[in-house]
């Protein structure tokens, strides 16, 4: 991911855009997501935002502000997980169509990929023609990343 300065500003530009203030609230919470290694849930990122702060940011606060920055799409919430990570385009200008995620069981590392608009077709076309109407193109595979894979032979 891009320095986070940067990717601050370029966030800060695109609300400053759509009429929407970075707060300080909202800058802690994206930091927070940015800086992190694994995805983390709404609780443990009201948790590090807390942590050595003289002001305290209520869970529910916190729930909004991922609720606004998923809206922005600056962040992805891992819906088999509950938890939430910040967007690895975070600074890219254009938009982005579903996102696909690699999740580590071993470490919960994070990996968001890009599958072509051919790949996530044909999964949508493989879902209608069993009568399942997609809602989200999203995918989440779990697996091991290759640092907590056992040795490969």
């Amino acid at each position: 991911m891009s320095d986070v300065k940067t990717v601050t500003k370029s966030v800060e530009q695109k609300f400053a855009d759509r009429g929407i203030r970075l707060t300080r609230r909202r800058r802690q919470v994206l930091d927070v997501l940015m800086s992190a290694d694994a995805a983390l849930s709404a609780y443990d990122i009201a948790e590090l935002c807390n942590a050595g702060s003289e002001s305290h940011m209520p869970t529910m606060s916190v729930y909004r502000i991922l609720d606004l920055l998923q809206e922005e799409q600056f962040i992805h919430r891992l819906e088999t997980a509950n938890k939430y990570v910040s967007c690895s385009h975070i600074a890219c200008a254009h938009e982005h169509s579903g996102s696909q995620f690699l999740i580590c069981d071993g470490c919960r590392r994070v990996e968001e990929i890009q599958l072509s608009p051919e790949a996530v077709g044909a999964v949508e076309m493989a879902a209608n023609a069993v009568g399942f109407a997609s809602i989200s193109p999203q995918l989440e595979v779990k697996g091991l990343c290759v640092d907590c894979q056992p040795e490969r032979i």
